[in-house]
């Protein structure tokens, strides 16, 4: 995983999510977090800013996408 990659998945088979890696780090446990900027496409659409652990991101965000 890097910064700038580009991840997408889909929810209930409607809502699309797109997420861009703006950058990795760690917290002060040493623990890897990764901070990320989400898309949502469902007739409406929102930009949010994230952050998630690695472990649980990459657990989330399988599909790699082109940016």
């Amino acid at each position: 995983m890097t910064e700038g990659a580009v991840y997408r998945r889909t929810h209930f088979g409607q809502v699309v999510e797109t997420v861009r890696v703006l950058s990795l780090s760690s917290d002060c446990a040493g623990i890897p977090h990764v901070r990320y900027a989400v898309h949502y496409e469902k007739g409406e659409v929102s930009d949010e800013l994230r952050t998630l652990s690695l472990s649980s991101f990459a657990a989330i965000f399988s599909q790699r996408a082109s940016a």
